[in-house]
């Protein structure tokens, strides 16, 4: 079989030529197993393991790149209308001189929110020219490959989303188990499912009984644990995401172990004076969140910029937000919130 990988020279060329985009398969059927991950830029750390069962799309684009810039808001609705039900998008980023921090602050402007990578490629997928996406139904098969704008793009993904069974359930039939396995997708009282699934199911002398059972523990049990290693993550960094997360697991597991550790991380995190400060301090942030977001209107700089005279003039709220950022500053310096206020107001600790 032949492999391709993304030449970003040539990518680069072609793009700013306008030269429609074109590919090439390999004889052997393109599956999601030949998703090469690029360095992780922005969003949390997935295996190919993570990506089973679920559909998932993969853009390549480039900050640099107009086309890729004009696909972006159409690829952020997908995302926000799609990945609730569980499609997974992963941006691979063709860099030629951004940094990584200029690749993320455009992302945050723009409201991505999917994995973003530097480089990456699809091993049997010849990309000449960005944007270019590429969509794997829950099976891992290729199901399109071309321009994200077109038409056939949209309906590829509609219709796998369709077809896709409950990622956390998977493919049936349950038979046996066909009674959990609609409690599951009803993402409420999962610990107790655990337990009916251990105490009632997982010795029966029926074998396909048996084997539904496991495979629905395998599968609770995963996502259990990642849920606690996501919130254990963000510690230090998202205190509030963490703390949330936490309390969320807490209850959708409860009466089952990963309940019991959840529950154990929020008695250790309440006696940490640290993590009660910063939890603290990105509460007061999340409040603020709604006004910043509203100073970024600004019709002569396109966003809202510290540097930016009409946005100081424009916005009567400035003042009584940056009021409200130093006193993060000052209470909270060292706090990951104190951070973010400096990167998203024009403040600065006195």
């Amino acid at each position: 079989m032949k492999t391709y990988r993304l030449t970003l020279l040539a990518t680069a060329f072609l793009a700013l030529a306008a030269i429609p985009v074109y590919y090439t398969l390999g004889e052997d059927e393109v599956t999601i197993d030949k998703i090469n991950f690029g360095t992780l830029w922005m969003g949390e750390e997935i295996t190919k393991e993570d990506l089973s069962d679920h559909v998932v799309g993969v853009e390549f684009w480039g900050k640099w790149c107009g086309p890729c810039r004009a696909a972006m808001p159409h690829l952020v609705n997908w995302y926000k209308k799609y990945s609730p039900n569980g499609f997974i998008l992963l941006g691979l980023h063709s860099t030629k001189q951004e940094t990584k921090e200029e690749v993320i602050a455009f992302c945050k402007q723009n409201k991505i929110t999917f994995n973003i990578y530097d480089r990456g490629s699809i091993s049997g997928v010849d990309v000449s020219g960005i944007p270019h996406f590429t969509l794997f139904d829950h099976t891992g098969k290729m199901v399109y490959d071309g321009h994200p704008m077109e038409a056939a793009a949209e309906k590829a993904l509609s219709e796998a989303m369709k077809n896709a069974p409950d990622w956390l359930v998977g493919e049936g039939p349950y038979k046996k188990l066909k009674a959990l396995a609609e409690k599951i997708k009803e993402r409420k009282g999962l610990g107790g499912v655990l337990k009916t699934i251990k105490e009632k199911h997982l010795n029966s002398q029926d074998p396909d009984e048996k084997a539904e059972a496991e495979k629905l523990l395998e599968r609770l049990t995963r996502y259990g644990n990642k849920l606690l290693q996501k919130a254990d993550g963000l510690k230090t960094t998202e205190p509030l995401k963490s703390h949330n997360l936490y309390q969320e697991t807490s209850k959708l597991f409860k009466g089952d172990e990963i309940g019991d550790n959840a529950d154990n991380a929020l008695k250790d995190l309440k006696e940490d004076k640290t993590f009660q400060d910063n939890l603290k301090a990105d509460k007061e942030l999340s409040e603020m969140i709604p006004d910043i977001e509203k100073l970024k209107a600004c019709g002569k700089c396109g966003t809202f910029n510290k540097e930016c005279e009409a946005c100081k003039k424009k916005n009567a709220s400035l003042e009584a937000l940056i009021q409200k950022a130093k006193g993060i500053l000052k209470k909270y310096p060292d706090s990951p919130a104190a951070a973010k206020v400096k990167e998203l107001l024009p403040v600065e600790q006195k």
